[in-house]
């Protein structure tokens, strides 16, 4: 009986996953894919959409290789960290060429309104730009979510 009532206790519980570590993790790969982002768009200046597609994969796979998380919480991780390093990509190339000699990228970053940022970037946005971000993210989701 009190086997039980222990086996009902653990449903749920994953043996073998990591969420603080997938967490970790996933900030980390969106961070440097955020950085890629970044070089992308201010090398050639153009915004590349497959950018958003490996930064959903490399948060994706990240989180799987260090999580090791087998329920949908990891691949919900996946996608939000996907969406942050997307988005913190294009913040920086904002800055980075928005920068001048006389107010630095440091500068702006201490006074930019984010939410107002966040906004123009899904305004300006145009609807391939939306399926490659559902893409990146999608990515992001499934790669996260070990077998």
């Amino acid at each position: 009986m009190a086997d039980q009532y222990s086996k009902s206790m653990t449903v749920g519980v994953e043996p073998r996953g990591n969420v603080v570590l997938a967490i970790v993790a996933g900030l980390v790969a969106a961070a440097i894919g955020a950085g890629i982002w970044m070089a992308v768009e201010v090398t050639f200046k153009l915004q590349i959409g497959y950018v958003a597609i490996a930064i959903g994969a490399l948060v994706g796979l990240a989180i799987r290789t260090l999580g090791h998380g087998t329920h949908v919480i990891y691949g919900v991780i996946g996608a939000v960290l996907t969406l942050v390093g997307c988005l913190g990509g294009e913040i920086l190339s904002h800055l980075y060429l928005t920068s001048t000699a006389q107010q630095s990228m440091y500068d702006l970053a201490r006074s930019t309104d984010y939410v107002q940022t966040v906004q123009g970037i899904f305004t300006k946005m145009d609807p391939i730009g939306y399926l490659i971000y559902g893409l990146g993210i999608f990515e992001g989701y499934k790669l996260s979510i070990a077998k």
